[in-house]
């Protein structure tokens, strides 16, 4: 076994993680290596308890939509190999033992393909899901030696670190699917714009109300404000941001066509706490308009602060930019009432003032609506 094979089917194994094409190639060059006669590279994901083939060398065509379809919680290496370590190249399955004791294994899997000894790595193998590579010779040849093996394990740490790059790069698209699935949801306008104002992502809210005359607008990309001095106080405030000078910023924004302002709070992405893959140099921008007050989210802050419909209800008004009086008034109590609703709202969210508390529904609306 050369030295030069090992050599290019770890270039194969880098090329094929970080660009990621298929592995089928890396595969067909490991079963030339070890004199296999086929292999494949196995997923499990132990949470949606899924089975998948994510290459494979030398397979029927009809196996991995078998395998992936149910017949591969019977494989029986799978079961093997993870109760060993991570890195551990075994000779899993020898195809007369299993005959014996697993006949359902032996009969669906392995006779149909003429598999009669398979050669296991295992490359990831936590709580979350198994990795592993299954090399396989026929019935009529013989088990892989410890020298075959050997090289086998050896390709172990070059497969994990791909692995470990894919996997930080799932998660983070994970993250950031859920966080613009989120601002889509949240009763407030979410708009993230650059330092040059440009904008890289508002929710349908957002859109609606840069669309009507209430003072912002976004053109060819760019986050506009009707009023000369709105649009310098912006720009003024996004350097400090960007500057760590402030945390945050509130503004109002008004047009000559309307009668309430919209309010605007911009917030650093990076201190906003979020693990989400946004480049540094970006703002948050909520915006909050009363004649759309939305109660959509009411749920969410009942679940998590405990709070009753009714102080669910006042909380978003408030946020909204609603007045006690305009609350009570539609509610059809008095401010009294809506008073001690709110007192007890601040002691359940832990906040002391209605601007305290507007501040952290809208830094916590991402949160509130997982």
């Amino acid at each position: 076994m050369s030295s030069s094979k090992l050599l290019e089917l770890i270039d194969s194994i880098y090329d094929s993680g970080f660009d990621h094409q298929d592995w089928n190639n890396v595969l067909e060059k490991l079963c030339h290596l070890l004199h296999a006669n086929s292999a494949g590279l196995f997923f499990i994901n132990f949470r949606q308890q899924t089975f998948r083939v994510l290459g494979e060398h030398g397979f029927p065509e009809s196996f991995i939509s078998s395998y992936q379809l149910g017949l591969g919680a019977e494989d029986k290496t799978a079961t093997v190999m993870m109760a060993l370590p991570e890195g551990t190249a075994h000779g899993a399955i020898d195809h007369k033992v299993s005959e014996r004791e697993h006949p359902f294994f032996y009969e669906k899997i392995l006779l149909p393909n003429n598999v009669g000894y398979i050669g296991a790595l295992n490359i990831c193998n936590n709580e979350r899901y198994f990795v592993g590579i299954g090399i396989h010779r026929g019935m009529d040849q013989t088990q892989f030696n410890e020298d075959e093996l050997s090289y086998l394990k050896r390709l172990y740490p070059h497969f994990r670190r791909v692995f470990d790059f894919s996997d930080i790069l799932e998660q983070l698209k994970e993250k950031e699917d859920v966080f613009m699935s989120a601002l889509s949801r949240i009763p407030i306008g979410v708009i993230i714009i650059n330092s040059k104002l440009e904008v890289t992502y508002n929710n349908e809210l957002a859109a609606a109300l840069c669309k009507k005359d209430l003072g912002l607008k976004i053109e060819n990309n760019h986050l506009k404000l009707d009023k000369l001095a709105d649009q310098r106080l912006l720009k003024s405030s996004l350097i400090k941001l960007l500057n760590n000078e402030i945390t945050h910023k509130t503004l109002q924004i008004k047009s000559d066509f309307q009668i309430s302002p919209l309010t605007l709070m911009a917030k650093n992405v990076e201190s906003s706490g979020k693990s989400i893959n946004f480049h540094q140099d970006q703002i948050i921008l909520y915006i909050s308009y009363p004649e759309l007050c939305s109660f959509s989210n009411a749920d969410s802050l009942q679940a998590v602060y405990k709070l009753t419909v009714a102080e669910a209800h006042l909380a978003l008004s408030l946020t909204n930019g609603l007045t006690l009086q305009n609350i009570a008034e539609d509610k059809n109590i008095s401010v009294q009432t809506v008073r001690s609703q709110l007192k007890s709202v601040f002691n359940k969210m832990n906040v002391n003032s209605q601007t305290e508390l507007v501040r952290h529904i809208l830094t916590s609306a991402l949160n509130l609506t997982r």
